[in-house]
């Protein structure tokens, strides 16, 4: 019996897509804004405790692809991304504040050697591979995301994850919190 059932599913969604790019109004924070004035208090310049402790806990571990190329959706700093980076999992930090990912390429400047890269993209309108993700990685980024987003937020995953692909999803906060203190959209077990 998994000890957090809930860190861990095997998702595949079907929502209607929604051709709607995500724009700055529609989030009601400026990402890029935050970042440009370093006001990122959830940077804590390491990998997430709770990806660690599921990639180290003998109950979870396997459960996680040990190869292929996996995506972390706004991926901040990128420690999640160069952690879960192998020689033989090639991982791919998205994130859609500019400013963000051109602290990726200073802060990690050994990410060719280690198989990660970042990209400055928009999650919902990116060209995805054909075949999909092998491996997808959710911490705080649905959180951050406005809950009308929350639909779409399904249906791009079941775009991008390939058939027998996994998605990581370790919701967070699970009750309200200050903007200003992390991810500004609390999440409900119904969310």
């Amino acid at each position: 019996m998994l000890s957090h059932p809930s860190l861990f599913f095997v998702a595949t969604f079907f929502f209607p897509p929604n051709t709607k790019t995500m724009q700055q109004d529609d989030l009601n924070v400026n990402w890029e804004e935050r970042w440009q004035q370093g006001k990122t208090q959830w940077d804590h310049g390491e990998p997430s405790p709770a990806l660690v402790k599921l990639m180290e806990d003998p109950e979870t571990k396997d459960l996680v692809p040990t190869s292929g190329v996996g995506i972390v959706p706004g991926c901040g700093g990128g420690y999640d991304v160069k952690y879960l980076a192998t020689p033989s999992r090639r991982m791919i930090g998205l994130d859609y504040s500019k400013t963000a990912v051109e602290y990726c390429h200073k802060i990690h400047p050994d990410r060719e050697k280690l198989n990660y890269e970042f990209q400055e993209v928009d999650f919902f309108h990116f060209d995805a591979p054909s075949g999909g993700y092998d491996l997808a990685y959710d911490y705080t980024f649905f959180c951050a995301l406005h809950p009308s987003f929350r639909p779409k937020w399904g249906s791009r995953y079941a775009e991008l994850i390939k058939p027998g692909g996994v998605l990581i999803a370790l919701m967070f906060p699970i009750e309200a919190k200050d903007p200003e203190d992390g991810p500004p959209y609390a999440v409900t077990v119904d969310a």
